[in-house]
């Protein structure tokens, strides 16, 4: 099973000195949520609030200081419900991370992974809340840089944004080609592609074989760059709630 944070798991003699190094700061080390290249993710806690731990390897540490810098940077300058707030940078005995607000839901990676049954409505919603997510982001010159499955939180009925270790400040929009536009049409095509009422052809990644009007396909061919990009994020806003998704 995946997870939508990624991890590393530390040795016996290093849970204990994080476990200490955390109490330092009044949290305590509730447990592991799972493990990946770059680090460690755990749940912790203070008060009687959870929040979730992201502890960097050492190692990656020196190569990546200037990326883990970037995210820390981009999650202070952000405020908003559906991304992550950041409540402390942990940067002493060896430990370099930060916790943050813990976000309900599992990654719709997760749920791709779980044949979970997204319907027609649900994936509009999602739509609807990345894009207003998105419209947040430009207005203050944000570029998150990777919209993907894995990066996005879902409850059934919320929609959170995560990882922000590749976000940049952008004076100026550029049409020829954005990631953020890119990423959104490619999340909804994998969305469509397991999704009953879009996709009549089992498994089609082609846009012209859903089960779409002819509004909604051109919308998505904008975001994917076949056909004439869009302008900002309002316009893909204004015209997505023209469209009868």
């Amino acid at each position: 099973m995946k997870n939508p944070y990624p991890l590393m798991k530390l040795s016996g003699r290093r849970y204990s000195s994080l476990r200490g190094t955390l109490a330092l700061s009044g949290f305590h080390l509730q447990a592991q949520l799972g493990r990946g290249r770059f680090g460690a993710c755990y749940m912790v806690s203070r008060d009687a609030q959870e929040y979730v731990l992201k502890i960097f390897n050492a190692n990656d540490v020196k190569r990546r200081k200037a990326k883990l810098a970037r995210e820390i940077f981009w999650l202070k300058e952000t405020d908003h419900p559906a991304i992550p707030k950041l409540i402390q940078v942990v940067d002493r005995d060896g430990f370099y991370g930060m916790i943050m607000g813990k976000r309900p839901g599992n990654s719709l990676e997760e749920l791709i992974d779980w044949d979970y049954n997204f319907r027609k409505t649900e994936i509009t919603l999602i739509m609807n809340q990345l894009i207003e997510v998105m419209c947040y982001l430009a207005a203050r010159n944000i570029s998150h840089g990777d919209i993907k499955t894995s990066n996005i939180l879902w409850t059934g009925s919320k929609l959170s944004l995560i990882d922000f270790g590749s976000a940049r400040h952008i004076s100026q929009f550029n049409s020829r080609f954005n990631l953020d536009f890119w990423g959104i049409g490619d999340v909804f095509m994998r969305l469509a592609s397991i999704c009953q009422e879009l996709t009549p052809v089992a498994n089609s990644s082609s846009i012209n074989q859903l089960n779409l009007c002819d509004e909604e396909k051109h919308l998505i061919k904008r975001l994917l760059y076949l056909e004439k990009p869009y302008e900002d994020f309002n316009e893909l806003q204004k015209c997505f709630a023209r469209a009868s998704f």
